[in-house]
């Protein structure tokens, strides 16, 4: 949208942002509304927990039920791409709102494939449904993150923070507990209590589709001023791949991109915890999974005004350690903590889960101002290998089950994730200094 620009010199902002007080409120509270949608619909947009609960009903083993996850990950670089093919300003509201919209999709495929009488569809529709979710979350928030820099002034976006991802996941919350009583059929007298599971399911993906469609819509309402020249699209190799090798040559990124690959991979044994219910309460997943979610999301709205507090009275390397610790302190409870005391590990894994945002930040910090969008964008990538962990953990799971125990064969799998949490806060403890900056001449470019 382009407005023009007003007489009334006091309505513009005075800092970093062209737009009135008025048009970056509005953009602000967009930015926020649409982060606590996703959060509301968490149990179905967060790939892992809830899929794979559904895929274990249906007869998967632990290696098909993790692959949802999986297919998530692999596909959390095509936004690289997506901000390659859509370089302009006038682009960034019509790519969110299809985000939004291919969400919306992949929710109705699921809803199909549950209530039609072919059990093998299934499996291909969540498939669908995860590979959807990866490309249609990662490109939302790469877009909406540059709306907000375009759209928000430095000094206003720390209440945008503040309303997204403080009380944002408080809706994860209600919507975590929404789901374990639509899985449960405790919904009293209405139409849906009491169905089969497939029906159960097939109410939680269809419930998430209006929550999507609505911001969809909310993404129309975003206030943007295009330049009157925007920069032409670059050739691929350029705009894609340039600076690739500048990126892995940095020492200091080089480390922290190991340390991020060792924690991502090592957290993404959460959906195996969570194939562990049932051998570890005697219930089954689809009975906890609501109240899991609950727990992941309610230790994070803890957790993410605690870790941004420690960020402004300490250093940028404080939230990689201490996200890396509470995730291996959730691996090890749900490893030693037997029945339903064995639920808090996912409050502490979603305390932990926040170590994405703060290596981020870290990488930030590293990047020289002219290359943090291409770096952040870069690191990416990490979700081609990592998307491979929540499978292998699934057959290491199965194949040491087999030989020895199902009980032994899942605490194989926390061990391997315990190694490479491990390995991960060895290096952020050694090898990464508090206070990074820029290298060299990099520091004002």
């Amino acid at each position: 949208m382009t407005t023009a620009r007003p007489d009334n010199e006091d309505a513009v902002g005075t800092d970093d942002c062209d737009l009135t007080a008025g048009e970056q409120t509005r953009n602000l509270l967009v930015f926020a509304a649409n982060a606590g949608l996703l959060y509301l619909a968490a149990p179905v947009v967060y790939v892992g927990l809830t899929q794979a609960a559904l895929l274990t009903e249906l007869g998967a083993n632990n290696a098909t039920s993790n692959l949802p996850s999986s297919v998530g990950m692999w596909l959390t670089p095509v936004p690289i791409f997506v901000a390659w093919y859509f370089p302009t300003v006038r682009m960034l509201k019509p790519v969110i709102v299809a985000g939004y919209l291919l969400h919306v999709l992949a929710a109705t495929v699921v809803v199909l494939a549950l209530v039609c009488p072919t059990p093998d569809w299934v499996v291909r529709a969540v498939l669908f449904h995860a590979a959807g979710v990866g490309i249609a979350n990662g490109t939302i928030s790469a877009f909406q993150w540059e709306v907000l820099g375009r759209g928000v002034s430095e000094s206003r976006r720390g209440t945008a923070f503040a309303l997204a991802f403080g009380a944002g996941p408080i809706l994860a919350v209600l919507g975590s507990l929404g789901s374990q009583m639509v899985l449960n059929g405790n919904l009293g007298s209405s139409p849906i209590s009491g169905l089969d599971f497939r029906w159960n399911f097939a109410v939680l993906f269809a419930a998430s589709a209006p929550i999507m469609a609505l911001g969809a819509w909310l993404s129309t309402k975003y206030i943007l001023r295009a330049p009157p020249i925007e920069a032409p699209r670059q050739p691929f190799v350029k705009g894609v791949f340039g600076g690739l090798r500048e990126f892995f040559s940095n020492r200091m990124i080089l480390l922290t991109v190991l340390a991020y690959l060792l924690v991502f991979a090592g957290y993404m044994i959460l959906p195996t915890i969570t194939l562990y219910t049932k051998t570890v309460t005697g219930d089954s997943a689809q009975h906890f999974v609501g109240y899991q979610n609950s727990l992941r999301f309610g230790f994070k709205v803890v957790a993410g005004f605690l870790l941004g507090w420690l960020l402004t009275r300490t250093h940028p390397k404080a939230g990689p350690l201490v996200t890396t610790v509470l995730s291996l302190c959730g691996v090890l409870w749900a490893l030693l903590v037997p029945g339903r005391w064995f639920l808090l590990s996912f409050g502490l894994m979603g305390a932990g889960e926040l170590f994405d945002a703060y290596f981020r930040n870290y990488i930030i910090c590293c990047s020289p101002r002219s290359q943090m969008r291409r770096n952040v964008a870069f690191l990416s990538l990490i979700g081609l290998p990592v998307g491979w962990a929540p499978y292998f953990f699934g057959r290491i799971a199965d194949e040491v089950g087999a030989i020895y125990s199902e009980k032994i064969g899942f605490q194989a799998a926390f061990a391997v994730a315990l190694s490479l949490l491990a390995g991960g806060l060895v290096l952020i403890s050694c090898l990464m200094p508090r206070h990074p900056h820029p290298r060299g001449h990099d520091v004002e470019t």
